[in-house]
């Protein structure tokens, strides 16, 4: 019997841009390099077998209408990305993902790509096209590329201190107040109270 994959997914509403009209769809099932996906205009459907032989389906019915024409896939080692355009464009959000009202256990909100229905307008672009969440890894490496040496592992000094701007020849050092000896204040109020 075919286990059912966890599937996440979030949405972004427009009734004037189209390409913001979507729902963004991970199913996650490791190591199913070539699964059988079917997407209608109302039903979605994976089927796939892990590496391992570990076999996955899921079943869906969609709330709304899909185009299917302008959706995009994205298939990893360990999941399977979607991009589904709705059908119909419009401000509001879909209610839930699928037609029955009834709580899956399977399908869960996915807090890494959700933004609220009323801060979509303000919240950064998204660009999932190459999934990853549109981080350009090339420049991560160039920034830290000087400090590591690189991600091979080989070469270059490890980073420390300096590659972070932590040894720079401030003056802040020079401002630090002296350090107050507890003991010494106890000894000295206990000099007072016994003058008194």
């Amino acid at each position: 019997m075919a286990t059912t994959p966890e599937v996440l997914w979030a949405q972004r509403s427009s009734d004037v841009e189209p390409e913001k009209n979507v729902i963004y769809l991970t199913v996650n099932a490791i190591d199913v390099d070539s699964p059988d996906v079917t997407i209608t205009p109302t039903t979605f459907s994976y089927k796939g077998t892990s590496a391992s032989g570990k076999e996955y389906a899921v079943d869906l019915d969609f709330y709304d209408d899909i185009d299917v024409e302008n959706s995009k896939k994205t298939i990893t080692g360990r999941d399977a990305f979607f991009i589904l355009r709705k059908k119909e464009a419009k401000e509001e959000y879909w209610p839930r993902l699928i037609k029955d009202k009834r709580k899956v256990h399977y399908i869960k909100t996915d807090f890494d790509k959700w933004v609220d229905e009323d801060e979509q307008e303000t919240a950064p672009g998204d660009d999932y096209a190459g999934y990853g969440g549109g981080m350009d890894f090339s420049s991560l490496q160039n920034e830290l590329g000087g400090a590591m040496g690189g991600f091979g592992g080989a070469g270059g000094a490890p980073p420390g201190p300096s590659s972070f701007g932590m040894n720079d020849d401030s003056d802040d050092d020079d401002e630090l107040p002296e350090l107050v000896d507890d003991d010494k204040k106890e000894e000295e109020a206990a000099e007072e109270e016994s003058k008194e």
